[in-house]
């Protein structure tokens, strides 16, 4: 299993999450949404999550951070967003 954290620039809640995994010695990949390479590769994720994905009520968007854990295959196994979902999920 592998886990890659998907995050935007300045962004209080994708820096925490980073600390997370940090102190917790878990290796990660980080994509930067704002990269159109990245995107790309959150496209594949982003189709097996879509349905469960929170959003922000006034504007629809995403919340981030979102941190996902995948196979050898890239299937998702789990996700979470937010820092203390996330934090949840690894514990």
């Amino acid at each position: 299993m592998a886990y890659e954290l998907y995050t935007v620039p300045k962004c209080g809640g994708c820096e925490e999450v980073k600390n997370i995994l940090n102190e917790k010695e878990i290796p990660y990949e980080t994509y930067n949404l704002r990269d159109p390479e990245h995107k790309k590769v959150f496209g594949k994720v982003y189709t097996q999550i879509d349905g469960d994905l929170k959003r922000n009520v006034t504007d629809n968007k995403t919340i981030l951070p979102i941190l996902v854990e995948v196979d050898e295959s890239r299937t998702v196994k789990r996700f979470g967003q937010r820092p203390t979902d996330i934090a949840d999920m690894l514990n």
